[in-house]
């Protein structure tokens, strides 16, 4: 039986419903499991995404803004590593394997046209890898969740492309039953611009995207009216006699830069449109102003224009825009540790290695600075609170629990992320025994630690100076 065959035989079996009435296929609800008043319809979610889509294609605003995103939260690039040494080992090899350094820049570009990423995981049953691939969100078009927990989502459904699959198909979740027992293929979901109750994020162009449209049709009026500046037409004024003679010879209107001579009382002068197009830049302007206060985080700055502009105002976007681009680099950075996370769990129970619970926060992800100037000023304030914290041990003492705070404070300056097991190791070094429930004597390790400590402090307090001073 050919597609044609198959077709024709799906006809046969359906029985029309009149629309409005339940199962009538027109408003299909978004979730089976769980109905959610405050997510959009599919039909104006499919539309939104669509429309996104296009925009990002066709408008070079909606490009930039996409773009201006990616290259701040991705940069030039991000490196996952993890203490567990297995699970170090096992995530070298699966980010090389996925050529994941490549596929960044692609999902925040569409983390932020979409709002949502779906993250399939394909597992090899005999040695245990997950190739990552990603399905449109567009195709998704019901979410099947807890009806007790909406967060806990089970099912995805992915509508079908051709004759063969018009019912599409399922995806499970990693919290599904089914999906524990299998190494079937699992998808994850992930949003941003979620409201709380929702199951759909929404595109970070969307508030902007007719806006958009207004800007280029009124860009392109601006362009039709400014070239009908350069068209003119002729009026030719003379005698009732001579008319059937000029319409004879001018049946076509004289070539520019020829010369004509005219009769006697005949006189031509040229018509042009007026235009003022100054007034119609406030306008233009008006209508960028909505797109960049929909943007991420953007200004007119970042559109060229900065002729009302002063040193003052730029700083004050600049932080505007870093804290937005902040949040969004944290969100992937949690994002990137959970599909790990799913990657070796997987792999771990194809292997069946038996090796302790893994979360996310057990797999560092180190991005990109937002902007240079960040370490020249965490440099600055690591420095002064190096010098603080020295003429604070001499008032206070400098015992273990205060050493280890200093350390603490220091490393949350300098804006890294160091573990609980690094800081140990610091202090293991220095002579600064770790702390024990009961401890006899704990005057001894105090003293005996103290001058490690205040070298560990000028050794800190000379790096910081000499990266402030880079």
């Amino acid at each position: 039986m050919n597609h044609f065959q198959r077709w024709m035989a799906w006809l046969a079996a359906v029985t029309a419903v009149p629309v409005g009435r339940p199962d009538d296929g027109v408003n299909r609800p978004l979730s089976g499991a769980l109905l959610t008043p405050i997510d959009k319809p599919w039909g104006e979610q499919f539309q939104e995404l669509a429309d996104a889509r296009e925009a990002w294609r066709r408008s070079p605003l909606a490009r930039r803004f996409v773009q201006l995103i990616t290259a701040y939260v991705v940069g030039n690039g991000v490196h996952v590593a993890a203490e567990y040494r297995p699970l170090d080992r096992f995530l070298r090899t699966w980010w090389a394997s996925n050529r994941m350094d490549l596929r960044l820049a692609e999902w925040c570009d569409e983390l932020t046209r979409s709002g949502e990423l779906f993250v399939v995981l394909y597992t090899n049953p005999v040695d245990g890898s997950s190739a990552v691939r990603l399905r449109p969100a567009q195709v998704i078009d019901e979410i099947e969740a807890d009806p007790e927990d909406y967060e806990r989502e089970l099912r995805y459904h992915e509508a079908g492309s051709r004759f063969d699959q018009l019912e599409g198909r399922w995806w499970l979740s990693p919290q599904h039953p089914d999906a524990q027992s299998s190494t079937a293929p699992i998808l994850l979901h992930y949003a941003v611009n979620r409201p709380i109750g929702a199951l759909r994020g929404e595109s970070d162009l969307a508030p902007i995207l007719p806006w958009m449209q207004r800007y280029s049709r009124w860009l392109e009026d601006r362009v039709r009216l400014n070239a009908g500046v350069r068209a003119f037409l002729w009026v030719v004024n003379a005698p009732a006699r001579l008319h059937a003679a000029l319409r004879e010879r001018y049946t076509r209107p004289p070539e520019p830069g020829s010369i004509v001579i005219a009769d006697e009382g005949e006189t031509w002068t040229a018509v042009a449109p007026t235009l003022h197009a100054n007034d119609a830049a406030s306008d233009g302007r008006a209508i960028r102003w909505m797109i960049t206060a929909g943007g991420p985080g953007t200004s007119l700055l970042d559109l060229g224009e900065g002729e009302d502009s002063n040193l003052a105002t730029g700083q004050v976007m600049t932080e505007m825009r870093r804290r937005f681009l902040r949040r969004r680099q944290s969100y992937l950075q949690w994002l990137l540790a959970d599909v790990a996370v799913h990657a070796w769990l997987r792999f771990a129970a194809t292997q069946r290695l038996s090796c302790r619970q893994i979360a996310p926060a057990d797999v560092r992800v180190e991005m990109p600075d937002i902007s240079v100037e960040d370490n020249r000023e965490l440099a600055s304030a690591a420095a002064q609170l190096a010098s603080a914290l020295a003429d604070l041990s001499q008032l206070t003492g400098s015992g273990p629990a205060f050493r280890r705070l200093a350390l603490r404070w220091f490393v949350k300056f300098l804006g890294e992320q160091v573990s609980e097991g690094e800081m140990e190791t610091v202090l293991a070094e220095a002579g600064i025994a770790p702390p024990q429930e009961g401890a006899a004597d704990e005057s001894k390790s105090v003293q005996a630690a103290q001058t490690g400590f205040q070298k560990e402090l000028e050794r800190a307090k000379e790096c910081a100076q000499d990266e402030s001073g880079r």
